[in-house]
């Protein structure tokens, strides 16, 4: 975390290379700096350029007050910037639980629906081969399995019937 904050320097708050700098006193600092260097510049004959409280010239008095009022308005500037963006990301962030669920909702129902369909694939075929062999069954079952020659026939096709129907069974129940 420190590190992170020692990369946004002054607005770090914790930055141990540089003291942080509030906006204003920043200004501040600048304007003295300029009228400080004015008056060493101005020495000699040019002090008669020097006017004001501040002993600066009246050029640099005008840009000073201009520049005050600039840095004003962009300070002004950036803290609308700033609560916009701030509506933004909380309005973003308050979307954020709701696209989640969304996108599990999405990505769970495709999952289910997916085995579902495989499942379904899997108990229709084997759907087709019973009927298949259901079909087969009746088509040997005839009415001479009755004659007491064909018992052997007909208890041998009663317990293929008896199983495919219990398997069949054992498939609906694991489907």
């Amino acid at each position: 975390m420190d590190e992170e904050l020692e990369v946004l320097g002054p607005i770090g708050f914790k930055n141990a290379k540089e003291p942080y700098t509030k906006f204003p006193e920043a200004i501040a600092k600048v304007d003295q700096m300029c009228k400080d260097l004015c008056q060493k510049l101005y020495t000699g004959e040019n002090t008669k350029y020097l006017v004001g409280a501040d002993k600066i010239p009246e050029y640099l008095s005008t840009f000073l007050e201009h520049m005050k009022k600039q840095s004003e308005e962009f300070k002004i500037s950036q803290v609308r910037q700033l609560r916009t963006s701030s509506e933004n990301l909380q309005n973003l962030c308050s979307e954020i639980p709701h696209s989640i669920f969304n996108y599990l909702k999405t990505r769970s129902t495709a999952r289910i629906e997916q085995a579902v369909t495989r499942i379904n694939t899997n108990f229709e075929q084997k759907h087709a081969e019973d009927s298949d062999l259901k079909q087969e069954h009746l088509r040997m079952f005839r009415p001479n399995l009755e004659n007491p020659a064909n018992k052997q026939m007909t208890e041998d096709l009663n317990v293929k019937e008896q199983k495919r129907t219990e398997e069949f069974v054992d498939l609906v129940d694991d489907t």
